[in-house]
């Protein structure tokens, strides 16, 4: 297995080039039987973390998710979350909805832009503030997640050369209970594309967004860039609706479109 690929949160917009170059050659980097056998050690950490267990995983869509949602399968623990955010770009969420998992449930978790209106910090947020989105999004979620369906275990799609938190051995214990579980923990970003090509699950249409690897799955408010007009620039140029209507609450969208109509009256 080669390694080339390293942690997303150094990419630049540049090395998305190389990632797709990665993909569409991948069988030279990762073989059939090296995936075989990864799959094997995954699936049978699964089923030793959930013996006896109550399980069920989070599924977001992305390139992880995926792998996550079918070796889950492969074991048999069909039931999962998608927590999906009023940040959503509408293409995703519509590619959402087609192609969920069978049993996947549904969480709206809010944040619309009246919230943002509210915490315009967290807009396009880096550092110790964008963590928040993290936190607040995912972690928290994560937990609720456990309680209220009464699980022992919610496995996620987390992995360390990512910048997820995995804990030791892909867990983390919670104090109020359960624990949080990342099988894949210790993959590549190469074994994973090539366990998607060999189980030929394609990956999602967002990542050829600009920066759509750098980004993943994360809501348009989320995106980090050099500026905050930068940012409003790559949402605009994805998916100008969504400008127009946030420009209603956020006055950094306000000030984008008049920028951008008087630059091209100029």
């Amino acid at each position: 297995m080669k390694r080339i690929l390293g942690r997303k949160q150094s990419m630049k917009p540049a090395d998305e080039k190389l990632w797709w170059e990665v993909i569409n050659h991948i069988e030279d980097y990762v073989s059939r039987e090296e995936v075989a056998r990864a799959t094997e050690i995954a699936r049978a950490r699964i089923l030793k973390v959930t013996d006896g267990k109550k399980a069920a995983y989070s599924w977001s869509g992305g390139k992880d998710s995926l792998v996550i949602s079918e070796l889950c399968r492969s074991v048999g623990i069909t039931a999962c979350q998608c927590l999906v955010k009023h940040i959503e770009f509408p293409a995703w969420v519509e590619w959402l909805i087609k192609n969920a998992p069978p049993n996947c449930h549904f969480l709206k978790v809010g944040f619309d832009l009246d919230y943002l209106a509210e915490h315009e910090e967290l807009l396009f947020a880096r550092g110790k503030i964008g963590q928040r989105w993290l936190r607040d999004i995912q972690q928290n979620h994560f937990r609720k997640y456990l309680k209220q369906e009464n699980l022992d275990v919610v496995i996620l799609g987390h992995r360390t050369i990512d910048g997820n938190v995995c804990g030791k051995d892909g867990i983390r214990i919670q104090r109020q209970g359960g624990i949080l579980y990342a099988p894949i923990y210790d993959w590549s970003h190469e074994l994973v594309f090539a366990f998607l090509h060999y189980n030929k699950i394609e990956i999602p249409f967002m990542y050829k967004w600009y920066r759509g690897f750098y980004n993943g799955t994360c809501g348009w408010a989320q995106r980090t860039a050099g500026s905050v007009n930068q940012a409003w620039q790559e949402v605009y140029e994805i998916d100008p609706s969504v400008v127009i209507q946030s420009a209603e609450k956020l006055p950094s969208a306000r000030k984008f479109l008049e920028e951008m109509k008087n630059a091209n009256c100029d």
